[in-house]
């Protein structure tokens, strides 16, 4: 053989063999890059699949879409008949293992409303669920998803606006079942002497409320009886009813029994694993570990006066209806400062204020309060209806309010924006006045198109100045305004998410116009954001970031506006991929 093509011979012999060592390298940076999905070849096979399940007492779900009775695979007229007319109430989704409450994240998998005929594949729900238990249950589900290099996904009851309870390819740990809660009548810590409550990570908000009710006292706890207390709630900062009294629910937080990433099982306080604690108290859910129990203050019980009013836009000039409305917009500072919560709703045909309600007034000292609108109104010429009533304590004055019962809110059949406005758009006439056009614009550019305005003001003085990870922008709020857009259940998907898109580039950006600087309760906001980053974490994005690398270093955990978030994109077939 002649010397050139001895050497040519094993030039490509010594590139051949540099490609097969490399090669495992590049399938195993392939695949790290991007999570794992079913249709992968290497996929946990049945066995491995068993075996995990052994490991945690047999407590894995495979998922069955919750519209699969609906389809021909496991079609049942009846079940379907009870999906389908129980669609928009809360129980049905967070119930399930998989379920969750807004369709915008579903996109039309396995639709109940969909013909028959159509397919049903897991979709977009996780593909396990793990019926929570004990701590172990959890870190075992991380060992696995991390071995396996599987999405992860922490859900409670579903009832998520962000996404965060579902995800393509994913296994979750499904905490609902989670129910325990204890009272502590004199939890002393190096910040607080006084009753606490410890509320494990399946507790609904109004059933922490009854369990402390019996107790004569009250907690910081969400308007909505769907909402999960522990997780994203919590985490999230958490308004109330009471956030005008004692602040956010996060500000109550006293410590957290975690679950780290690295299998840790652990206590975050004030003293202990501080910069978690930070985190932890604001800084959002399903992001630093996954909390097993949370400890919040808690207070004294205290009577309530309660009730509603509004009017309607029939026989006056729209000009006529908007003043009246703003003439209520001019009350809310006053509101605010003497610890009132209201719900403001507007359409262009109706404005109702429901709830109105205040703690610790009476009812006369209410109407003192609302008899500027009143006056406006009689000077208008506007019939109103209006009715407030005194309730001994917080929970009889929350079950009685028709705007909170569960019947009257129903799931799965809006999309939403978000931003907190600033208490200081009241102190200048010309801000109030670009105030006032916003909100009237938002609300007339579609009939089907509600708003909703929320007086909410926890500032760091109401707080207790707590060192937490709440935005910045919730301690100069005056409210929290969410233009709505509500649809029929059977909404296409391609309708929800057009929707959708016209809060992201019409609507947000009009409340960002009057509200630089401000941001959004990441809880209840636009999940397409373009600016989350600054949106909801504000200022201390940059320091939450640092601290979920220190504690989930693998980065396990994921939202697509959580912290870390845009480190990652979701593809067409909703593979989850490093960017």
């Amino acid at each position: 053989m002649h010397r050139s093509t001895q050497n040519a011979l094993m030039v490509l012999v010594v590139k051949t063999v540099l490609v097969v060592a490399f090669l495992p390298f590049v399938v195993s940076l392939s695949s790290s890059r991007c999570r794992l999905l079913p249709t992968d070849d290497i996929w946990p096979a049945t066995r491995e699949w068993d075996s995990f399940n052994h490991s945690i007492d047999g407590r894995l779900i495979k998922t069955v879409p919750i519209g699969s009775p609906c389809h021909d695979h496991n079609f049942d007229q009846a079940k379907c008949d009870v999906v389908r007319d129980s669609w928009s109430s809360p129980e049905l989704h967070e119930a399930h293992p998989s379920s969750i409450m807004f369709p915008l994240f579903l996109n039309n998998t396995c639709s109940p409303f969909t013909p028959r005929g159509f397919p049903c594949p897991v979709g977009t729900y996780v593909q396990y669920a793990v019926n929570v238990s004990s701590p172990e249950h959890v870190i075992k589900a991380v060992r696995f998803v991390k071995e396996h290099n599987i999405r992860f996904v922490v859900k409670n009851t579903g009832h998520d606006y962000m996404g965060r309870s579902t995800g393509t390819g994913a296994v979750s740990v499904w905490m609902h079942n989670l129910q325990n809660i204890t009272w502590l009548p004199n939890f002393k810590s190096s910040t607080y002497s006084g009753p606490a409550v410890k509320s494990y990570a399946g507790v609904r908000g109004v059933d922490l409320a009854a369990f402390v009710n019996k107790r004569g006292h009250t907690v910081v706890s969400g308007e909505c009886p769907t909402v999960g207390f522990t997780g994203g709630y919590i985490q999230g900062a958490g308004h109330s009813a009471l956030t005008n009294l004692y602040g956010l629910a996060a500000d109550q937080a006293l410590e957290f029994e975690v679950i780290t990433t690295q299998g840790q099982h652990l206590i975050a306080s004030a003293t202990q694993n501080q910069d978690l604690f930070w985190a932890l108290s604001g800084g959002g859910g399903g992001t630093y570990g996954v909390v097993w129990s949370v400890t919040v203050k808690a207070h004294p019980d205290t009577s309530v006066s309660a009730g509603f009013l509004n009017f309607t836009s029939t026989g006056i000039t729209p000009d006529v209806y908007w003043q009246a409305i703003n003439a209520y917009q001019a009350l809310i500072p006053g509101l605010s400062d003497s610890g009132l919560f209201v719900m403001a709703n507007y359409s262009t045909t109706l404005f109702n204020l429901s709830p109105i309600f205040a703690p610790n007034k009476s009812v006369s000292e209410v109407t003192t309060l609302f008899q500027p609108l009143v006056d406006s109104l009689q000077n208008l010429g506007i019939n109103y209806t209006s009715t407030i009533d005194l309730y001994p304590n917080y929970l009889e004055a929350y079950k009685a309010m028709d705007a909170w019962k569960e019947e009257n809110l129903p799931v799965a059949n809006i999309v939403q924006g978000g931003r907190l406005i600033p208490r200081a758009l009241w102190n200048d006439n010309s801000t109030f006045s670009a105030w006032k056009d916003v909100v009237r614009n938002l609300t007339e550019r579609s009939d089907s198109d509600w708003s909703h305005e929320m007086i909410l003001r926890p500032t760091l003085q109401i707080s207790g100045h707590p060192e937490n990870a709440v935005l910045p922008a919730w301690r100069e709020a005056q409210t929290m305004f969410l233009p709505t857009t509500v649809f029929d259940v059977a909404t296409p998907f391609e309708k929800i998410a057009e929707d959708q898109a016209k809060i992201t580039t019409q609507l947000t950006p009009l409340l960002k116009t009057v509200t630089p600087g401000s941001g959004s309760y990441l809880n209840e906001a636009d999940p397409n954001d373009p600016d989350f980053k600054e949106a909801f974490y504000g200022a201390n994005y940059d320091k939450l970031l640092a601290i979920k690398d220190k504690w989930d270093p693998d980065q396990i955990l994921y939202g697509s506006i959580a912290v870390g978030g845009d480190r990652w994109q979701q593809e067409d077939d909703g593979r989850l991929c490093r960017t």
